[in-house]
């Protein structure tokens, strides 16, 4: 299925803060329920080694994704790494992500023209479908302009069920909604009222996550942002991982400077 660039509610500006937050808090309980993104090491270890660096700069972390856990899969895998989160509205508060191998920069980080300053892996966790495919081109050009690794991630519902689970997706998420904010912390007044009194904010949710999966690049999609980068050496790979699980699987994209085979993956 086509791309399709719908509105998502954490995308407008008009979009109440304390809704944002209480929306924010639920996706980062639930990225940091699952250890699938182990999967993803291979494609770190590759990258970090092309590039010869141990430090990633994750941009549009939000509440942090998932470095709670994948910081420490890459060590047990033996990549010795420190990982800076960043965002372009920076809310320090917000970050449920704790260790001495994750940083949170509290200045606000532009993705499509990240500071030089920041060098390393730079790497999207769903944050990527956010941005239109000029913007995303410009996310990529600038990364392979200054040499720099980057890593895009995001989840999609595997083939052949992905169409029922879509319309299904709603329901689940609700349902999730209702089951787990006692066990977000903090628990907060707002967070109660608007979750079971006046359910805003899981319904705002539940659009926002419909549409998210629209907005997915495909692997295809992916590879052709990847081709419009005229950067000579820089090595691209696009693809599916899998999450551990028969619903959902890793789309990818990974860039790196690497002069022996340049071209696309």
């Amino acid at each position: 299925m086509a791309r399709i660039h719908l509105f998502e509610f954490t995308d407008l500006s008009w979009y109440p803060d304390v809704f944002r937050r209480i929306q924010t808090d639920y996706l980062q309980f639930a990225a940091s329920m699952g250890t699938g993104h182990k999967n993803l090491v291979p494609l770190f270890q590759k990258a970090l080694a092309h590039a010869r660096t141990n430090h990633i700069v994750d941009l549009c972390s939000g509440g942090g994704g998932p470095w709670q856990h994948l910081a420490d899969q890459l060590a047990e895998a033996g990549l010795d790494i420190s990982v800076t989160l960043t965002d372009l509205y920076p809310h320090p508060e917000s970050v449920r992500v704790t260790g001495l191998r994750v940083s949170y920069l509290p200045e606000p980080v532009d993705a499509t023209h990240v500071p030089a300053a920041l060098t390393g892996m730079r790497t999207l966790f769903e944050g990527f479908h956010h941005f239109r495919p000029e913007q995303a081109a410009a996310i990529l050009r600038d990364a392979a302009k200054k040499g720099e690794p980057i890593g895009i991630f995001e989840a999609s519902f595997t083939p052949p069920l992905g169409p029922v689970l879509l319309v299904l997706s709603p329901l689940i998420t609700l349902l999730t909604y209702l089951l787990v904010t006692p066990f977000i912390r903090p628990v907060t007044l707002p967070r109660l009222v608007f979750t079971y009194l006046l359910p805003m904010v899981p319904l705002a949710t539940c659009w926002d996550g419909v549409i998210s999966l629209l907005r997915g690049y495909s692997p295809e999609e992916l590879r052709a942002l990847a081709a419009g980068v005229d950067v000579e050496g820089y090595v691209w790979e696009a693809g599916t991982m899998s999450t551990g699980t028969g619903v959902f699987e890793f789309t990818y994209l990974v860039g790196w400077m690497g002069e022996d085979s340049p071209g696309l993956m």
